[in-house]
Formats: structure tokens, C-alpha cells, sequence
């Protein structure tokens, strides 16, 4: 292997193993990423111009018997990563963002089209472009919950100026159309959902994600940019996301992001959770009009109404059936039992089922949720008082054991999503080793996206919490709606482990009084999260607060 001597990078660089563009006095990688940069040793004039030849051959040999370790490498995601060192600096909010929210368990296949892009295009940008200064406010205001308050000055200073530089960027012709600025207005929204979650907004505010679908009218045709296409993909899902979580139909503008998917796909390939989008359109017009007419009673009396809403409902449930056939095999959930998991992890019925990767795991709950939204809009119409059918009652038995199903296998994910976790998040469960998660068993699936144990732990620690937060508030939701229609179907005491493991998630996330107050400052002093109750009220209360907060988030 030809080895040309010393690299002539910075120190940084070189330690990053990444390639330095030799900027002085310093490189502009690091400026870009915010590192401080460690400079350039001297070479002599020898050095640079002769050729070494190091014996690496042991690099690609493996013992007998071993296995192979396979990564997956997207090809729109950079292989260099910011590392882990040093994460006390002031400087370490955005590599800590990008490492453990937007690399680390990503991949094009399950791509939604935000955190997948961010990165390049990320890179690209001068640090003082309206984008890099986003990215800064969403890693301050992130870093900051890890930090119980710490740094929140930094995120809202950061926010003050992205938004001050988006204003200018948007003004210009040239620079309004271009994927960095939609993708700042995304990062803006996201910074704002995450703020009305822990009460630092008085409510979810939807200024941004508006930002970002009107500046689509001036950037590049999505057939012919991959990037934009992937970028109307993301709008498309947080517009359904929101649909579903508000009961209404969607906005008008989202029919026309449906309708430029054919063109998407001469730029970029379709994959399941686009196409589950599409699917989750229809599940979102069909509970906003049951939602609509179910507010009029004679509406729940109408055999033509029940009648009608019970077949769409199957209709779209042999969709999202279909759906589920047609994921690649290394999606389907490996299921384990008894003495398969480690006997500290909280499971329900002794079982946990587990993923390639969080955002694989969100996606079929996801699915799980939109099944759920027809079942309850099925057996609601099964059930109308007065109003029975003979065959009313076949279908109702019929549609208890995939109701029960669904509800066992997001059970089943909780274990996967947290280990057995139950303190507050704090930057020291990265290196704790008593934290522990349910690991699957190898696979030799060409295409299992497998990551190393560590950063499956560091990935699953960072982002576990937040994922399963918005299916366990769906589920708490539909429990609660329509006299509790779903609950009644359910085994004894499953309802109250949902609700138990809703306000671990909360305790996880510090959204629950733990004594310190949670965030400092962060929360409403009218917020439910301080009220009084039963546990079952507050977790009830709590979902309904977080999913209002959550609108615009991805997800269920």
C-alpha cells in the first residue's frame, strides 16, 4: 500500500482523520465545524516529495472463523464525523448535534429527507450563512437539555441570528431558491418544536414549516435535483405528521407536494417511509371527516355513515398491510423473550422486539399508529348504540386480535427505545456502563444496516427517548378518545404500562417535576406537567400537552 509520509493537515484534522483543505492560519474545516483548529507541524522539503511503502496487509485479513462487521455508508451522507473529545469546551454543541442526531443510525433507505441532507449541505456553508447559524441554535437549544439548562443563552442568540440572516438571504433572488435555505427554515422549525415542548414557547407555531413550503416555488425542479426532492419529502411527512395529530384534512399546498412524487422519483429512489406518507395522507382525510361528523350524533347513527367509514377504513388498512409486505427483510423486527433480555430492562410480557436503527423502529410505529387510527374509526362503527347489524357483531370480534396485536408490538418496541433507563438524561449516561439495551443477533442480511455496539448504545441513548415519546402519546391518545373505546379491548392493566412508560419517557426527557424543577426555567407555570392528579390523569394530560407542543414534529 503506497504511503506518501506525514499528512499535511492540521493536527485537528489529522486526529479526525479527515481530509484538511491546509488553510492558514487555520483550516476552514474546522472553522466550519466550529473546532478549534491544532495547527501544522513542519515538514522538510524531503519528506513531501518521497514515497513510503507500509506493509498494511494485516488491515484486511480477519481470524478464522470470524465475521464480518458490515456498515452501511450512505452515499448522500459524509464519512467524517465530529469525535467526542472535549465535550466540556463551549464550542462542542455541533459536532456533539451532528455525531449523535443527524450520522449516527441514518441511512438513505429510511431517509424522511432532513437530517439525511443537513450535513453536506451543512458543510458547504461559511460559518456565518444563515444555515450554519441554525444548525448552532438547534445543537445549543439540544445540548442544552443534556446540560439541564446550560447554554440555553447561546441557543436563543444563535436563534436571534439565523433569523436575522435568513430575512437578508431571503430577500435575494439568487439565494431564496437554493436547498440550504429551505433546509434553515426546517432547522428553525425544529428548534421551535423543541422549544414549545418544554414551555420556553407559549405554543407550537407553524411559521417556519410555512416558510419552507412557500419558498419551494423557487427552488429547483425536484426531478432534477435530488436534494429538493428529498427536502419536499420531509415537508410532505411533517404535514401529514401534523394532519394526524391535529385530526384535520391537509393544507391545500401539501396536494401539490403529492403530486410532484411521480417527478421525484426520476431524481431520487422512493423508499418505504416516503411511500407510507402517501398512504398516511388517505388515514388523515378519513379521521378528519369521522372526526368532523362524529361531533353530530345522528352522524354515529347513520348505518350509511358506519357503513362507509368501516370499508375506507379497510381499504387503508390492506394498504398499509401490503405496505408491510413490501419493506426489505432486514426491517421486520427480531423479537426476543425470557431469558434472551437482560433481566434489568423493563419489558411488557417478558418481550421486546428490536430494529436495525431508531428511525426504522419510528417508521413502523408510525404504521402502527395510522392501524390504529382505522381500527378505532372500525370498532367505533361497529359499536353505535341502537344501530347493530346482524354481521356488526362477526366484525367486531374480527377486528379485537389486530387491535390487541398492534398494541403489543409498540409495547414490544418501548425496550428497544430505552434499555433500562430511568433517571433523568444527563451527558454522563454516554459513558455508563450500567446503561444497557437489548442487542439482536447477528444477522448475514447483505444489506443490515449494522453500526459498531458503541455507537448503537451512544445513538440509541441520544435519541431512544425522543422517539418513542410521540407513538406512546398517539396510543395514550386514542385510549382516552371516544369513552375509551380501545382501552376496553385491551388485556387488563396494559393501559396503565402504557401510561407508566409515557411518564418514564417524560422523566427521561425531564418534562416531569423530579424535585429540581425539571429544565430550569423552561416550562409554563400553567403547564399540566406540574398539576395534580392520579398517575393516569397526569400521563394523560401530559400526552395531550406534548402532542399539542409536538405538532410539527416527525413521527406519529
Amino acid at each position: 500500500m503506497v504511503n506518501r509520509g506525514p499528512s499535511g493537515g492540521c493536527a485537528t484534522c489529522r486526529q479526525r482523520r479527515v481530509k484538511c483543505d491546509e488553510g492558514k492560519p487555520e483550516c476552514r474545516t474546522c472553522g466550519r465545524l466550529k473546532l478549534r483548529c491544532g495547527g501544522y507541524r513542519t515538514q522538510s522539503a524531503s519528506t513531501n516529495h518521497k514515497f513510503k511503502f507500509r506493509d498494511q496487509t494485516h488491515k484486511f485479513k480477519r481470524p478464522a472463523g470470524a465475521s464480518v462487521q458490515r456498515t452501511v455508508k450512505p452515499k448522500c451522507l459524509p464519512q467524517a464525523s465530529p469525535t467526542l473529545h472535549s465535550l466540556s469546551a463551549p464550542d462542542t454543541a455541533v459536532p456533539f448535534f451532528l455525531l449523535h442526531y443527524a450520522l449516527t443510525g441514518r441511512d438513505m433507505e429510511s431517509a424522511r429527507g432532513f437530517y439525511e441532507i443537513l450535513v453536506p449541505e451543512y458543510a458547504a456553508q461559511p460559518a456565518d450563512s444563515a444555515l450554519c447559524l441554525a444548525v448552532s441554535a438547534l445543537a445549543s437549544e439540544t445540548l442544552s437539555l443534556w446540560r439541564r439548562g446550560a447554554g440555553l443563552r447561546s441557543a436563543e442568540a444563535s436563534y436571534t441570528q439565523a433569523l436575522a440572516c435568513l430575512r437578508r438571504t431571503v430577500s435575494n433572488a439568487t439565494e431564496r431558491g437554493k436547498t440550504a435555505t429551505l433546509l434553515t427554515a426546517l432547522a428553525l422549525q425544529m428548534y421551535e418544536n423543541v422549544a414549545a415542548i418544554y414551555g420556553l414557547r407559549s405554543g407550537a407555531t407553524r411559521i417556519h414549516h410555512d416558510g419552507a413550503v412557500s419558498l419551494l416555488s423557487f427552488a429547483a425542479p425536484s426531478h432534477t435535483n435530488k436534494i429538493s426532492a428529498y427536502v419536499r419529502r420531509y415537508i410532505l411527512h411533517s404535514e401529514v405528521s401534523s394532519a394526524l395529530r391535529q385530526k384535520r384534512s391537509l393544507r391545500s399546498n401539501a396536494y401539490s407536494l403529492i403530486a410532484t412524487q411521480d417527478q421525484d422519483l426520476l431524481a431520487a429512489p422512493d423508499n418505504p417511509s416516503s411511500t407510507l406518507d402517501l398512504i398516511g395522507t388517505a388515514v388523515a382525510e378519513l379521521q378528519a371527516r369521522y372526526d368532523l361528523a362524529s361531533q353530530d350524533c345522528t352522524a354515529l347513527l347513520s348505518q350509511h355513515l358506519r357503513e362507509k367509514w368501516h370499508a375506507e377504513a379497510n381499504r387503508l388498512d390492506e394498504q398499509l398491510l401490503s405496505w408491510a409486505q413490501s419493506v426489505p427483510s432486514h426491517w421486520q423486527p427480531v423479537r426476543l423473550t425470557g431469558s434472551e433480555i437482560d433481566p434489568s430492562i423493563p419489558t411488557y410480557n417478558l418481550t421486546c422486539e428490536i430494529y436495525p436503527s431508531c428511525q426504522i423502529a419510528n417508521v413502523w410505529n408510525l404504521w402502527r399508529c395510522q392501524r390504529l387510527i382505522l381500527a378505532k374509526i372500525t370498532l367505533t362503527s361497529l359499536t353505535a348504540v341502537f344501530h347493530r347489524e346482524p354481521g356488526d357483531q362477526l366484525n367486531l370480534v374480527k377486528s379485537k386480535q389486530p387491535l390487541q396485536d398492534l398494541v403489543d408490538s409498540l409495547c414490544y418496541s418501548v425496550p428497544f427505545y430505552l434499555g433500562n433507563r430511568m433517571k433523568p438524561s444527563s451527558m454522563r449516561d454516554f459513558t455508563d456502563p450500567s446503561i444497557v439495551f437489548p442487542t439482536s443477533p447477528p444477522s448475514d442480511h447483505a444489506g443490515y444496516p449494522a453500526i459498531h455496539p458503541d455507537n448503537h448504545k451512544r445513538h440509541l441513548i441520544a435519541q431512544g427517548h425522543w422517539h418513542i415519546m410521540s407513538p406512546l402519546g398517539c396510543l395514550l391518545s386514542l385510549l382516552s378518545e371516544d369513552g375509551q373505546i380501545l382501552a376496553g379491548h385491551l388485556r387488563e392493566g396494559q393501559a396503565d404500562w402504557i401510561r407508566g412508560q409515557f411518564l418514564r419517557v417524560a422523566t427521561l426527557l425531564r418534562l416531569r417535576d423530579e424535585g429540581s424543577g425539571g429544565v430550569e426555567g423552561r416550562r409554563l407555570s400553567n403547564s399540566p406537567l406540574s398539576s395534580s392528579g392520579t398517575p393516569d390523569l397526569k400521563a394523560e394530560s401530559l400526552a395531550k400537552s406534548v402532542r399539542r407542543a409536538a405538532v410539527f414534529l416527525s413521527g406519529p
